[in-house]
């Protein structure tokens, strides 16, 4: 009775320390993770990253150059839909294990190369008109589902009109003030 006892608090040690090395292993690399996208915070070309976590990273009004991109056990979307290209610009990306979401901006064309292994690729982009600017998607995905999708991708017709009401209803509003 007492040895069982015994190898019952030593498993149950050895489990709370594995428990402890894990977490803190955990720590460090969120760490990791953190601090290389805080050194790119003023670069032309942004690193975002996701170490276990859910981000959104929406690129706001205005010239945008590019980015890189890093998860790791995580849903990280890439919003570029009100981004406006200059030029030709790169995404590129290193992801495992993850769900990466890239919504494209209006009237760009996409190039994309992504080397995958047991992934998902879908993209669902349209080619546009020869001279609009391109975005170029290169990355590497282990495990993980890609999604390339236009900015409108997830709006049906009947929705479409609700949002050009709306506007016009909030437009006139405007006049009549």
């Amino acid at each position: 009775m007492s040895k069982r006892i015994l190898k019952i608090a030593i498993g149950a040690a050895a489990l709370g320390i594995a428990a402890k090395l894990g977490y803190d292993k955990y720590k460090e690399k969120k760490r990791e993770y953190r601090q290389e996208e805080e050194e790119t915070r003023d670069d032309m070309i942004r690193k975002y990253t996701a170490f276990f976590d859910r981000k959104l990273v929406e690129i706001e009004e205005g010239a945008f150059e590019g980015c890189e991109l890093k998860a790791f056990g995580s849903k990280l979307i890439l919003d570029m839909s009100r981004a406006k290209l200059e030029k030709d610009i790169y995404v590129s990306f290193d992801v495992k294990g993850s769900n990466l979401t890239i919504i494209l901006p209006a009237g760009v064309n996409t190039n994309v190369d992504i080397s995958k292994n047991m992934s998902k690729i879908s993209n669902y982009s349209e080619k546009r008109a020869k001279n609009s600017h391109t975005v170029y998607i290169i990355g590497n995905a282990i495990g993980s589902s890609i999604e390339i999708a236009p900015d409108n991708v997830y709006l049906d017709s009947d929705e479409e009109e609700e949002i050009e009401d709306f506007n016009e209803v909030i437009n006139s509003s405007k006049e009549m003030a």
